[in-house]
């Protein structure tokens, strides 16, 4: 079981001000919870500091949003909206899920597209001889 403090978390953060210290400890317990339940007893001594290396960048990940999230955002024409409670538990990005799920050896499965046989990719396309009508002998 991983247990996070700001001791442990010191040597990864920069300096930080005391409004900001606040923050982050009351984040600790909910990012232990989230690790703990993601991957339980697969967190030993020898990677540890892995995890809490992830923690530390997703405390200063929040910390640089301004007023956290964004609640909608518009682009051209089209305009987004986030659902705040989903953005509530949204701590980590992809990738870094990805390399703390190949540090413990739970992750990295990744499906593929594989094409079709030629006959299923082409099949339903007009074959060259059917556009045109056969070549009669005079």
């Amino acid at each position: 079981m991983l247990t996070l403090t700001m001791q442990k978390l010191q040597p990864f953060l920069p300096t930080l001000t005391a409004a900001q210290t606040t923050r982050a400890e009351a984040w600790l317990p909910v990012l232990a919870l989230r690790l703990n339940a993601r991957y339980g007893d697969r967190i030993t001594v020898e990677n540890e500091s892995a995890f809490v290396s992830a923690a530390a960048d997703a405390i200063m990940t929040r910390l640089s949003r301004p007023g956290g999230q964004i609640d909608s955002q518009t682009v051209g024409p089209a305009n987004v909206r986030y659902n705040a409670r989903a953005a509530l538990l949204k701590w980590f990005y992809p990738e870094q899920l990805d390399d703390l799920d190949a540090i413990v050896g739970v992750g990295n499965v990744r499906s593929v597209r594989t094409p079709a046989p030629d006959g299923i990719r082409f099949g339903n396309r007009m074959r060259r001889a059917d556009m045109f009508p056969p070549e009669e002998d005079f």
